[in-house]
């Protein structure tokens, strides 16, 4: 599910799955075709992958019908609109925070090529676009999408205001993504995911974003965080981002090798690599 139809699966709140993929094996894009995601998290904030092949991946998976939603470094309408030039379908922004941000993300995202003071004064309401203009930028952008992190206490406070901000076809964000990493420490409870503290600050995060009628989900990038994604799931998110190719390895790999120690008389290995994404 690609371009237009990606979202608008978004705006009607269907159920979306994808994970971050690390690997830029070509192997891995067979298996993953094989597990019938919807979309595929690429997260040049913090995973090294080479520009080419980067580009490579997204139209691959844009090509079998799979989105490729690119993390970006931060929060600069540059990187949204090299990350589209480099075939993404979804651009997913860390760490917004003030809604001038968004409104030059979604200037990037929503009305590309326009940039400079003529597209800041249509953001800000001072310029209408003639009919022309309208119908060209509503055509050529109509397969992008916007994602925002929400990782920090200003993130949170100004969800309502992130949710309204309009474009020339309706919303110009798409969906919000929690960052539990980076919201747990903005909130002084760093990786306390289990935590009734965290459960309630994320499932309110949720109920807010759903009662503002706009996509919500999580990305659980840590070891065996199964349970915390169920929770949200259970809170209402649509948008299942669950985890990434390296870690689900190592949970799967850990789990059957301690099997096979226990039959030969051996100590299991309790032992978890702490890295987040």
């Amino acid at each position: 599910m690609i371009g237009q139809d990606f979202r608008n699966a978004l705006h009607q709140g269907n159920p979306l799955y994808g994970t971050l993929l690390t690997s830029t094996s070509p192997k891995s894009f067979d298996v993953v075709l094989s597990l019938h995601l919807d979309f595929v998290f690429l997260c040049t904030e913090h995973v090294a992958y080479n520009p080419e092949t980067l580009s490579w991946m997204c139209r691959a998976f844009k090509a079998a019908g799979i989105n490729p939603v690119v993390r970006i470094l931060e929060p600069s309408p540059y990187l949204a609109t090299q990350a589209l030039d480099a075939g993404a379908g979804a651009i997913l922004v860390p760490y917004v925070e003030e809604v001038e941000e968004v409104l030059s993300l979604i200037g990037a995202v929503k009305y590309r090529p326009l940039k400079g003071k003529k597209l800041a004064r249509i953001l800000h309401g001072e310029e209408k676009p003639s009919d022309e203009l309208a119908q060209y930028l509503t055509h050529h952008n109509r397969n992008n999408t916007l994602l925002l992190n929400i990782e920090s206490e200003a993130a949170v406070k100004n969800l309502e205001h992130f949710a309204q901000i309009p474009t020339l076809d309706g919303l110009g964000v798409d969906g919000f993504v929690i960052g539990p990493h980076d919201l747990s420490t903005s909130y002084n409870m760093p990786e306390k995911y289990d935590s009734e503290a965290f459960l309630s600050l994320s499932t309110s995060i949720i109920k807010k974003a759903k009662s503002l009628g706009i996509s919500v989900g999580g990305h659980t990038g840590y070891r065996g965080s199964l349970e915390l994604q169920k929770r949200w799931v259970q809170a209402g998110t649509n948008i299942i981002l669950h985890c990434s190719d390296m870690l689900l390895f190592a949970d799967k790999l850990q789990a059957d090798l301690n099997e096979l120690r226990l039959i030969q008389g051996a100590v299991p290995l309790q032992t978890t690599h702490a890295e987040s994404i």
